[in-house]
């Protein structure tokens, strides 16, 4: 049975990039990964492409949330449609003074050891098939810094936090969520989380920028199939 990991966006006709929290123990067994493309049920519909490898940061630490980005090599170039394309990246460093950004998922929850997909009720599982749309709110700057700070993090310069959304439960973060303004994408949501999410005051989500340029460096090494 096919297993859910995380959302992703294309970024031309070969890669999806992701967090690379979801990959990084399934190293070995890539070629059993699929990517779903052009549909709103990560179930079915649209097209699905296997993944001949990935790339994780060699910065990343799964114990933070910086540098949570992994590429994916798709074995067959995407054949673009009016309603399957890429989206183009942001390319410089820019200050979030947007009102509120995009972040399109299917968020799932942590869950214990001892849970499981199958305890959920039926129609909580198949609404989370279904693309969820949210538009969420840059935190502020210095909040942000405070929040990284207090996990051990000084190097802000590659992340961005995003207030969680009212009505969102602290412990669903949008794995590998694309977060989208005016039609670029500006980063990808991280996968981590405080050990205290059920906790309403846990946090904001952390977002890895692709324009910073410990990231955009290593994105376009990747795509050219270079070294970095």
């Amino acid at each position: 049975m096919s297993k859910y990991l995380s959302a992703g966006a294309l970024i031309d006709d070969n890669w999806v990039i992701t967090a690379a929290d979801s990959l990084f123990l399934i190293r070995e067994s890539s070629r059993t990964l699929r990517v779903r493309l052009g549909s709103i049920n990560y179930r079915k519909g649209g097209v699905l492409l296997p993944v001949k490898y990935f790339e994780i940061h060699p910065n990343f630490d799964d114990s933070k949330p910086v540098f949570d980005l992994a590429m994916l090599r798709l074995a067959q170039s995407v054949r673009f449609t009016p309603s399957l394309k890429p989206i183009r990246l942001l390319r410089s460093m820019t200050e979030a003074d947007a009102t509120h950004f995009i972040v399109t998922s299917w968020p799932f929850p942590i869950m214990n050891s001892d849970e499981s997909e199958h305890l959920q009720s039926m129609e909580v599982i198949k609404r989370r098939r279904i693309l969820s749309v949210t538009h969420l709110h840059p935190s502020d700057v210095e909040d942000c810094a405070e929040e990284l700070s207090s996990i051990g993090i000084t190097d802000i310069e590659s992340m961005m936090c995003l207030d969680t959304g009212v009505m969102m439960d602290p412990c669903m973060r949008d794995i590998g969520a694309p977060v989208v303004l005016n039609d670029v994408l500006w980063g990808i949501v991280s996968s981590w989380r405080p050990p205290n999410c059920e906790n309403d005051l846990a946090g904001p989500s952390f977002v890895t920028l692709v324009s910073s340029p410990n990231i955009s460096a290593w994105i376009h090494a990747t795509i050219q199939g270079r070294k970095w």
